[in-house]
């Protein structure tokens, strides 16, 4: 699996960053009484997920593994426990953190840090000592010419480690907490195993700038977001449905990031559909559900027909259900989930979540 992944799909990282709501804002909203709010960017058509709204991200790069990262990290107090700290020793490593759990969680982290200055400006570093830190809110830096260094940045991943340098700072990974890992389906024709981090903010940050393959960047309540999905008001890919609705599940978000660090260190199931082809649709399995292979091809996805069962005569035959179903014959998919427990992470209960969004069909 792991030699097959790393030459098929490209790694990278995503952050999910999160903004403490003020009782004004709560009042206006729409949306369940959800306390924060999520840093949403709509990408042009010509960037990779096209017209879409996601959470920032990007491709790894060489400079996020750089070793010179410790050493800037150590110059304000870290050691090597603070870095172990971050990977739990027990369990499966996926293989987005091999061969080296602790430097990968470390490089992953600086990408999904990088790849949000490049696109939206937004420095999650800090200048503060590891004693003064508790690391359970986000901190940042905006006292720099943030257009100048985007550009820099955009133009060589090496440019990060010289702006920290320059302003004394570091990127502050240990704010960043470890969410769940995504592989894209094979058939699609580029593909990402994607590492999600959680960032929160206890106020606003300021000075949002995105670059040119964003169209507009907004602080939004997750609630409405989707919401607005449903009504075909805006479009999500199916993690991003996924993820916002898991969030939900936690409505405070001083509780939500207490348990995103509490978590962060652990493993979980790499999310990696399969897809099976019924006579009037599409289910993309995900791990857990009664149909999900127990050998997984890493190579041509186990994908197989069901010409004789529907959509619907595949869910009532199967006990735990952990799926995108698609009917050809609607505009929509939806995630259903019954008895699904996953480990180390928030169990959503039973339910059905629609997906509004241009559907890629298998070859």
């Amino acid at each position: 699996m792991n030699r097959i992944v790393s030459k098929t799909w490209r790694d990278s990282a995503s952050l999910i960053v999160l903004n403490k709501r003020s009782g004004d804002s709560l009042s206006r909203s729409r949306g369940a009484l959800v306390n924060y709010e999520v840093l949403l960017q709509t990408r042009t058509s010509k960037a990779s997920f096209p017209n879409s709204v996601v959470f920032p991200g990007g491709v790894t790069e060489a400079a996020d593994a750089s070793a010179d990262w410790l050493s800037l990290f150590s110059s304000f107090g870290y050691t090597q426990h603070d870095f172990d700290a971050l990977h739990h020793a027990g369990g499966a490593v996926r293989p987005i953190f091999q061969p080296d759990p602790v430097r990968r969680h470390i490089a992953l982290r600086i990408t999904a840090i990088r790849e949000t200055f490049e696109e939206l400006g937004l420095l999650l570093c800090c200048r503060e000592h590891k004693s003064k830190r508790n690391h359970l809110w986000s901190s940042a830096i905006a006292d720099i010419d943030i257009k100048d260094w985007q550009d820099r940045v955009s133009k060589n991943p090496n440019e990060l480690l010289n702006l920290c340098k320059e302003y004394n700072c570091y990127p502050d990974i240990w704010a960043l907490h470890y969410w769940s890992n995504w592989l894209s389906p094979v058939h699609l024709p580029k593909r990402f195993n994607t590492a999600f981090f959680v960032a929160a903010f206890q106020s606003e940050p300021p000075n949002i700038e995105s670059n040119s393959e964003v169209i507009s960047v907004q602080w939004s309540n997750p609630v409405d977001v989707l919401a607005r999905n449903n009504n075909k008001e805006l479009e999500l890919y199916p993690p991003q449905v996924y993820e916002l609705n898991r969030l939900i599940h936690l409505t405070d978000i001083e509780e939500l990031i207490k348990f995103a660090q509490k978590r962060s260190c652990h493993s979980n199931e790499v999310i990696f559909p399969v897809v099976i082809k019924a006579s009037d649709g599409i289910l993309h399995l995900i791990p857990g559900d009664d149909l999900y292979p127990t050998n997984v091809d890493y190579t041509n996805g186990n994908d197989k027909t069901i010409k004789d069962n529907t959509v619907l005569d595949l869910r009532n035959s199967s006990n735990i259900l952990h799926r995108l179903e698609i009917i050809h014959s609607e505009s929509r998919g939806q995630f259903v989930i019954q008895k699904y427990k996953p480990s180390n992470h928030i169990n959503m209960g039973d339910k059905t979540i629609r997906v509004q969004m241009t559907i890629h069909k298998s070859k």
